[in-house]
């Protein structure tokens, strides 16, 4: 999820509060035990219930007790602070209490050679990362010994400090949470530790139930030569409608939509779960349904718009047509026979974002007349919907949004009745105090465009962001220890029962996420269903950061000059092209 260059603080005040909207449990305060012998109250769990459900399935229910303070010597107080914190995740992970304290004291132990160290952490500042820093940053402080420097800073700003880091090769940074757009970057100038060969050479620093296919989407983050990974994913944003689920269901709304119409209104999950049913695209969500809902619920007297975005010039101009609409009117070709796109790395002959032409690891470009499709017949309508029919049914402030106030405006504002390419990083700013509509939205697949459907296509943008560890990084085991400990299984499931944000298979699949449901307005039954057939930012586009800044000059000149769509789309491809032939990258080989 990209965002406006802001600092820190101004990025808390935009999104409310948001990291606090659904935090399950805390470990704010906690720190680092002295060196001296310590008092330690411990908090153990001594009890474990397990009950059979008819469905087969094996619940964990524990019960913490609280011992009688005890003196501790230094070398125990890591290990005691390990079981403490077992008792802080109590049942909502998936390993058992024996397999989460085993985890957890892996790192108390491991990170003996370590202890009084620093490692300087920078992140995007959005939700999910904010509460790890919150609630799992004390947590390692306290059970490794290593103290955390934290900087968050938007989405631009990584990427800034990212370039900066490969060019100077000064490892600016321990480690960096940052948008899988970037894996291609990290991978090609060798800025990004390859973890594959890290975790060969260090094997003892590999936590026991690291569970490396446990990760669900990391063909976003791997080496589109060789499949090492060079990232560990840390939350997810998948890619949606969000909508007014109470509008949607009203049963006046839908007998008088029936009336104008002549056909039922239904939720965009509804009509997207017809389709599957039936086959037919003609049943589906899509961007023809989209307008005349837009249309509809466009009431301005009564101060209810059909939707939102954001057209004001910023580098949201350039991802949003690569990582957002593209997917919509669906720029990139099919995944290959029996895979699902959330299984690839890029596509060919025309991939995502912008729908370049990449073959057998080639560059060709962005224009229909170097096989792209950004400006085919596609990428025109695409902007003709963006520019021209979405403008229609949003207030006018949309000229002077960003993607950021876009997002958290749908909550704050309370008064759009559906808002796409949405990126579920905001559900806890949806359900948090700052929001007007909590408990009356709900998520859906993103529309498509009929014209240019095709089954197999992506549809929808998969945005998991993650932790990359700078190649020139002189604490690489400290930053490694710290990146696994925030993507360990003891704490993903608690972490997305607070933000709805699974990076793993036994996440989503557990009867405790599940039942969160409803609490993280339908994100599991959207990640249950069409998350198969969403994707991420082409492996192979090493040059996303290097771009974006074109693609996002071309599309905010565009918007703010009222540029006819086909004009629009030819502006941005050209730019794009020309960009490739004059910095050498045009039919440059990745192989």
């Amino acid at each position: 999820m990209s965002g406006e260059s802001t600092s820190r603080r101004d990025m808390l005040k935009i999104v409310g509060g948001a990291a606090g909207g659904l935090i399950v449990g805390g470990a704010i305060g906690y720190l680092a035990k002295p060196s001296e012998t310590a008092t330690t109250t411990v908090t153990n769990t001594v009890t474990k219930t397990e009950t059979t459900t008819a469905t087969g399935t094996t619940t964990t229910t524990t019960t913490p007790t609280t011992t009688t303070p005890t003196t501790t010597s230094p070398a125990d107080q890591y290990t005691l602070a390990a079981r403490e914190c077992a008792a802080w995740v109590g049942n909502e992970t998936p390993l058992t209490q024996a397999q989460l304290i085993q985890e957890l004291e892996f790192f108390a132990k491991a990170s003996a050679p370590y202890r009084g160290k620093t490692v300087l952490i920078m992140y995007e500042a959005i939700p999910p990362a904010e509460w790890e820093e919150k609630n799992l940053g004390p947590w390692f402080e306290k059970i490794t010994g290593i103290k955390i420097k934290w900087e968050s800073m938007s989405n631009f700003e990584t990427i800034l400090k990212s370039i900066e880091d490969q060019k100077t090769q000064g490892g600016i940074f321990d480690a960096i949470g940052s948008d899988q757009d970037m894996n291609g970057f990290y991978t090609w100038y060798k800025s990004g530790l390859d973890m594959t060969e890290f975790m060969k050479a260090h094997p003892e620093l590999v936590p026991p139930y690291f569970d490396l296919e446990d990760f669900y989407a990391r063909a976003t983050y791997s080496d589109w030569r060789n499949g090492h990974l060079m990232a560990l994913l840390a939350y997810n944003a998948p890619h949606g409608t969000v909508y007014r689920k109470d509008w949607f269901t009203d049963p006046a709304e839908k007998a008088a939509f029936k009336a104008k119409y002549g056909y039922d209104l239904k939720t965009p999950m509804e009509y997207y779960m017809d389709a599957q049913k039936s086959g037919k695209i003609d049943d589906d969500w899509t961007t023809d349904k989209a307008r005349d809902c837009m249309e509809f619920f466009t009431r301005p007297e009564k101060n209810m718009y059909g939707t939102v975005t954001g057209l004001r010039a910023g580098d949201h101009m350039g991802w949003w047509t690569g990582d957002g609409f593209d997917d919509v009117f669906q720029l990139a070709s099919p995944a290959p026979a029996g895979k699902d796109p959330i299984e690839c790395t890029g596509f060919e002959p025309n991939t995502t974002p912008w729908g370049m032409h990449i073959e057998k690891n080639v560059y060709y470009g962005f224009s229909k007349a170097n096989g792209g499709t950004l400006n085919g017949d596609a990428g025109v309508a695409m902007y003709d919907y963006w520019f021209k029919t979405i403008p229609k049914y949003a207030p006018d402030k949309v000229w002077q949004m960003d993607a950021v106030e876009a997002h958290t405006g749908f909550f704050t504002d309370g008064n759009y009745a559906l808002f796409f390419p949405h990126y579920c990083w905001f559900t806890s700013t949806g359900q948090g105090p700052d929001s007007k509509i909590p408990g009356k939205f709900e998520y859906g697949p993103i529309p498509v465009a009929k014209q240019f459907y095709q089954k197999g296509k992506p549809r929808g943008y998969i945005d998991p962001s993650g932790w990359v560890i700078s190649n020139y990084s002189k604490n690489k085991e400290i930053a490694f220890l710290f990146c696994t400990f925030m993507v360990s299984k003891a704490f993903d499931l608690k972490k997305s029962l607070a933000n709805g944000v699974p990076i793993r298979w036994s996440t989503i699949q557990h009867p405790l996420f599940a039942a969160k449901d409803k609490d993280l307005a339908g994100l599991v039954t959207l990640m249950k269903t069409q998350m198969k057939e969403q994707t991420g930012t082409d492996a192979r586009m090493v040059i996303y950061p290097l771009i974006l800044p074109i693609a996002a000059d071309a599309g905010a000149r565009a918007a703010q000059q009222g540029l006819p769509p086909k004009e629009a789309a030819d502006l941005q491809a050209g730019e794009m092209d020309k960009w490739l032939v004059d910095n050498g990258w045009y039919k440059k080989d990745l192989s």
